[in-house]
C-alpha cells in the first residue's frame, strides 16, 4: 500500500483539476472563439478580400466540406483549408449560419 503526504495529495488534486477544467473548455467546440483562434476574421470581415460571411448562401454540409477542401467546391478560390476537426468544422459552419440570423 501506498502512502502519500497531504502535500503529495493536494497536488495530485490540484492536477486533476486542472486537467478536468481544460478538458471541459474544449470538449463543445465554441464556432466563434474558433473564428478567432483561426484568423478568419483576417479575411471575412466587412470589407476584406475574403467577403462577409452574412451572404453565404451555402448549407452547413456545403460550409465544411468547403472549409476542408475550398478549392473541390470552387477551384478559383484562394482560401487555404481550414485545418480542424470534424467537430472543429462543424462548430465554425454553425457560426457562420447563426451570422446570416
Amino acid at each position: 500500500m501506498i502512502l502519500l503526504k497531504k502535500e503529495e495529495v493536494m497536488k495530485i488534486i490540484l492536477c486533476l483539476l486542472a486537467v478536468a477544467v481544460a478538458g471541459s473548455a474544449f470538449a463543445g467546440a465554441d464556432g466563434a472563439a474558433l473564428f478567432k483562434a483561426k484568423m478568419c476574421g483576417a479575411c471575412h470581415a466587412a470589407g476584406k478580400k475574403g467577403g462577409d460571411l452574412k451572404d453565404s448562401k451555402m448549407d452547413k454540409a456545403s460550409l465544411v466540406k468547403f472549409m476542408k477542401d475550398p478549392k473541390s467546391v470552387n477551384p478559383k478560390v484562394t482560401m487555404p483549408a481550414v485545418k480542424a476537426t470534424d467537430e472543429e468544422l462543424n462548430a465554425l459552419a454553425d457560426y457562420v449560419l447563426s451570422l446570416r440570423k
